[in-house]
């Protein structure tokens, strides 16, 4: 199928990319969407600046679309009207996304393809933690983790890679605080800096920390993309 892919820049929706790819789909298209603040139930917020420069490192051309407040009716018809024009400019006929366990997102990213009359592609939809994160780290992905809002993730988090040992200590606070480990309660957010689908690597340039005691972001202001 030709998929335009839900895009963050986090390593759900880049894995599901990634998948995507390896299961012989065109993706002619990511779609990204900038939410009004943190509060968004559906779309990452930090450093969605840098949407743009990912899809330059990847090597896919992008849909952008920002929305004006955190209601859920206006942030799904951003999302349409997006899905749309990857229709019209990309003749896509399906839509591929990062969700692992939440049926309130799938939902919506379902309805919106019914409405649309194209197929939704879910390549991560219930994947078993432990294996995820091993696919993640075998297969080469280079992730930091942007922000914290959960007990047990401190400000030592950010800006961390998650790597074979980090993951080991992650599964253990995991376990202790109990936070979903793949994050997708809004827990933590990531980005990839590197992963096998990007021609280019990211090297992160500037960045500021901040942490107000309960939660904190690594908010990157500039990177680089470097030749592999």
């Amino acid at each position: 199928m030709r998929l335009a892919c839900l895009f963050s820049g986090g390593k759900d929706s880049t894995f599901s990319l990634y998948k995507s790819l390896m299961h012989g789909h065109e993706i002619p298209c990511l779609v990204s969407l900038h939410p009004f603040n943190d509060e968004s139930m559906l779309y990452h917020f930090p450093n969605n600046i840098l949407f743009k420069k990912i899809s330059e490192a990847i090597g896919i051309p992008i849909i952008e679309k920002y929305c004006k407040d955190t209601k859920k009716e206006h942030e799904i018809d951003k999302l349409l009207l997006s899905v749309k024009q990857a229709i019209d400019q990309y003749s896509i006929d399906g839509l591929t996304h990062g969700t692992i366990s939440s049926r309130f997102q799938l939902n919506i990213f379902q309805e919106i393809c019914n409405k649309l009359n194209i197929k939704l592609y879910s390549p991560v939809w219930g994947i078993e933690p432990c294996q995820y994160y091993d696919d993640l780290i075998n297969s080469g992905f280079e992730i930091i983790i942007t922000g914290v809002a959960a007990q047990g993730l401190d400000e030592k988090w950010l800006g961390r890679t998650i790597d074979k040992t980090n993951y080991e200590l992650l599964k253990k606070e995991s376990k202790k605080f109990k936070f979903n480990i793949t994050f997708e309660g809004g827990e933590a957010e990531t980005m990839v800096l590197n992963c096998p689908i990007y021609n280019k690597r990211i090297k992160i340039a500037k960045y500021n920390l901040k942490w107000d005691g309960i939660r904190g972001t690594f908010e990157i202001s500039d990177v680089d993309l470097i030749t592999k």
